[in-house]
């Protein structure tokens, strides 16, 4: 069988920016039986068997490939084609976001699928670069393994969407095994590890395995306790991620017990998720903003459906997330004025 795969995402994009592990696992399947198996390629002379498109992100972030598809069967799966807006509020149906077949949960994903054209220069008898050459294809996201160990969070927010589509119990899904195989990096996608009850047994794993972890979800700051903790310094984490979602819950002192007891990296090597433009006011965003800044973990603005969010936090969102300006200017304030005519976009509580 001749497959297409299309990343939704990337393509709405105009590039990879992560790396689509449905595609990966759809395409390491595929293989397996000997299928060919490639991008699509939309100029083809001979239709496709069968095409895959997968999207992540709702209408708003991503935009549906809207081009003609020349294959014999299509497949359109995904979170965000079961996403919508409904009275100004993002609704998941579980009934539209079809699954793949079981058996693809478990397979080791392609990892070389995501790849770029690079240019390698012939070099002289004293190693002088050339230029001459050949091109060769090289992995776009090299030496790095993406998966989960657990799946499922309690929390039930109302702005996210992991209990419809994982549950409301947290579960171990996978063994490192299924995705990691001695890649130095290990980006584990677990939306709430910190609630598993076999969280000491995992972060163990983890940090037998030698790489460097991104815990790219949050951490829930709440349940970290101190043996949690000692499990967490055990590993050799290139970046973990804590959420402070909700402005009325105070985590400051959360944060603080953290702070004092967790081994640190470098210094955007522990941020944490504040997300805006959902309940909280613009003092709310800053106050958090300005605890996390004080015990030395790096905010981390995200905006809820960011097409309605007021221009404020559009400007606060930029301030936060780019770290020569957030350590250039000490306050949201001082970078408005030093940035924006007549310091607009400044309020301080």
């Amino acid at each position: 069988m001749r497959i297409g795969l299309i990343d939704v995402d990337a393509w709405s994009r105009g590039s990879a920016t992560f790396p689509n592990i449905s595609l990966m696992k759809v395409s390491a399947w595929h293989k397996r039986r000997c299928d060919q198996v490639e991008w699509y390629n939309p100029d083809t002379d001979t239709p496709y068997d069968r095409v895959y498109l997968n999207k992540v992100f709702s209408d708003e972030y991503s935009r549906d490939y809207d081009q003609p598809i020349r294959a014999k069967e299509v497949f359109r799966r995904g979170s965000g084609y079961a996403l919508s807006v409904i009275n100004g509020v993002e609704v998941y149906d579980r009934l539209i976001d079809l699954p793949f077949p079981a058996e693809l949960d478990h397979i080791y994903p392609d990892y070389h699928l995501y790849q770029r054209k690079v240019f390698v220069p012939d070099v002289d008898v004293e190693g002088t670069e050339l230029e001459t050459g050949y091109y060769e294809m090289v992995d776009m996201f090299p030496d790095t393994a993406y998966g989960f160990m657990t799946k499922g969070c309690p929390n039930n927010c109302d702005f996210c969407h992991v209990c419809q589509m994982q549950g409301r119990k947290v579960w171990n899904f996978a063994d490192l095994s299924e995705f990691w195989n001695g890649q130095k990096n290990i980006v584990l996608l677990d939306p709430n590890i910190t609630a598993s009850k076999d969280f000491v047994r995992h972060m163990s794993a983890l940090a037998d395995t030698g790489a460097y972890v991104d815990f790219s979800q949050g951490l829930d700051a709440r349940l970290l306790t101190e043996e949690k903790i000692h499990a967490l310094n055990r590993v050799k984490y290139k970046r973990i991620h804590f959420a402070w979602d909700k402005p009325r819950e105070d985590l400051a002192d959360n944060f603080r017990r953290i702070a004092t007891h967790l081994k640190r990296g470098g210094r955007d090597a522990v941020s944490c998720y504040v997300l805006t433009n959902h309940s909280s006011t613009h003092e709310d965003d800053l106050r958090r903003i300005y605890t996390l800044r004080e015990v030395g973990f790096h905010p981390y603005v995200m905006i809820y459906r960011k097409p309605t969010a007021p221009q404020i936090t559009r400007r606060l969102q930029r301030w936060c997330n780019t770290p020569a300006l957030f350590y250039k200017f000490p306050t949201f304030g001082e970078y408005c004025r030093a940035t924006y005519k007549g310091g607009e976009g400044l309020e301080e509580p």
